[in-house]
């Protein structure tokens, strides 16, 4: 979570030293004009319009600008980040969404609308998402998150025609990476999958007398009711029927 601490606008018109300084929180400072070097650390750089500098808590940094330079610095706390937070660095020749997002931060900043904070604590968090991307060598690897979208989407939509085509393309896999992967996850095929979420949903209606059976064999997938019967029987050994009147004469734990 970003928590937004400042944000400032500077304009240097004349060539100066910033001494070496620290700070409590995060600064982002993204140089809008000008040229010049700077040291975080140990490590030194040179900036030029469009750099980024991440500088972390307590780190030592300092700049020298060799021209009128303009800049605007922003300021902010992380707590339980969703993401981890970079350490200090610089993103030269940044893309430009980075450059639209700090304009965005700027912008908001200025207007001071309802919920401006907020609205540039989610940029500063798109922010640090970007410099992740543009800092990190070898990312953490990502195959289960494609494969965990894939099973929320058929938890959410078990009840309709799936492609499952077109549900590896989305997750971003070929139809056989993407079996070899979600049976890996799950331990069963895809089709396997679904006729199972079926079920379960199935027998929690079931066990709910005011719901017709003919409605459940609708809210299941199944067009005719005659379908939904032959799938049940094939996975229980009992009609839907005859399922319901057992789980109804069951005796209920009252612990």
């Amino acid at each position: 979570m970003v928590n937004l601490q400042y944000v400032w606008i500077r304009n240097y018109e004349s060539v100066r030293t910033i001494a070496s300084h620290r700070h409590s929180c995060y600064e982002i400072v993204c140089y809008l004009k000008g040229s010049g070097t700077g040291k975080y650390g140990d490590e030194t750089y040179s900036y030029s319009a469009g750099t980024f500098l991440l500088v972390s808590p307590e780190t030592l940094h300092e700049e020298t600008h060799a021209e009128l330079t303009s800049m605007i610095s922003v300021g902010f706390t992380v707590e339980n980040p969703a993401i981890p937070a970079p350490q200090s660095c610089v993103v030269k020749d940044a893309v430009p969404m980075l450059f639209d997002y700090i304009q965005k931060i700027r912008h908001e900043f200025k207007k001071k609308r309802p919920y401006y904070k907020q609205s540039i604590e989610n940029l500063i968090e798109l922010i640090l998402t970007e410099i992740l991307y543009a800092t990190t060598e070898s990312l953490p690897e990502c195959e289960s998150s494609g494969i965990d979208y894939a099973i929320s989407y058929i938890n959410e939509y078990y009840m309709t025609d799936l492609d499952l085509s077109q549900i590896s393309r989305s997750a971003g896999y070929c139809d056989d990476q993407f079996r070899a992967l979600f049976k890996k996850k799950t331990g069963m095929a895809p089709k396997a999958y679904i006729l199972n979420v079926r079920l379960a949903a199935a027998k929690k209606m079931l066990a709910d007398p005011s719901i017709e059976l003919t409605s459940i064999a609708e809210r299941c997938g199944y067009e005719y009711y005659s379908q939904f019967s032959l799938f049940f029987k094939k996975k229980t050994y009992l009609s839907p029927l005859e399922y319901r009147q057992r789980v109804l004469a069951a005796p209920k734990d009252t612990n």
